[in-house]
């Protein structure tokens, strides 16, 4: 019994360690995230970011690494959420369930909720990261990262689309996979929301709008208005 008691206990101190870790490193990577984003990646140091976690430079080192880590770590935590940092986002559970729905329309209505979501965290991020690329070659091959995975989620979406014969008649699916690789950009929600200072509301009725106009087949008014 006595053995078996100590196991208990050793799991759930080691259990209680991860967690800790794990919040020590988001603290770390939302810290950053919001100094680059206010500052510019070049013009945040280390010690910065740590005074602004709450943490020590050797935390910040032994916890996420140097100033590329931390460009990574922010952006991974600003697209997936501070609930969800170890799941990417095209397999958390509401996007599987969006990228599954057989309505295309409505698929499109939940794929443009998401970008709305995610745009409202990154996008002052991602224009730290643009900002970056210019001059750091670490920040660079970030960009050209975010790039991929974002034509790449367009290209799913739009491969889906396909599968449900929805999309628009003529157009290719390498032509509409363009068209939704330029609209899945955080760049758009930086200059409508935060710029020009569009409601999310607006800018998701937008959104849909211009997606499902430019990409799907048209549909009656009645099922459009439903699928938002």
């Amino acid at each position: 019994m006595a053995n078996k008691a100590r196991q208990v206990k050793r799991a759930y101190d080691s259990r209680l360690r991860r967690e800790r870790a794990e919040a020590t490193r988001i603290a770390i990577a939302g810290a950053a995230g919001r100094l680059f984003a206010a500052k510019g990646y070049a013009a945040s140091s280390v010690e910065e970011i740590a005074a602004a976690a709450g943490v020590s430079r050797a935390t910040v080192f032994n916890s996420v690494g140097g100033k590329p880590e931390l460009l990574k770590a922010a952006y991974r935590l600003a697209v997936r959420g501070p609930g969800q940092v170890n799941t990417p986002l095209g397999q958390q559970a509401r996007n599987r369930r969006i990228s599954a729905e057989p309505d295309a329309y409505k698929l499109l209505a939940g794929y443009a909720g998401v970008m709305v979501e995610v745009g409202s965290r990154l996008a002052p991020l991602y224009e730290a990261v643009r900002a970056a690329a210019h001059a750091d070659p670490e920040a660079r091959e970030l960009w050209q990262l975010i790039t991929e995975e974002r034509r790449a989620a367009a290209t799913g979406i739009i491969r889906r689309l396909s599968e449900r014969n929805a999309l628009l008649h003529g157009l290719s699916r390498r032509a509409a996979s363009d068209i939704l690789w330029v609209l899945n950009d955080p760049g758009l929600y930086q200059l409508l929301v935060t710029q020009r200072r569009w409601t999310k509301s607006r800018f998701r009725t937008w959104l849909v709008t211009i997606m499902q106009t430019q990409l799907l087949e048209p549909a009656p008014l009645r099922a459009r208005q439903s699928s938002r």
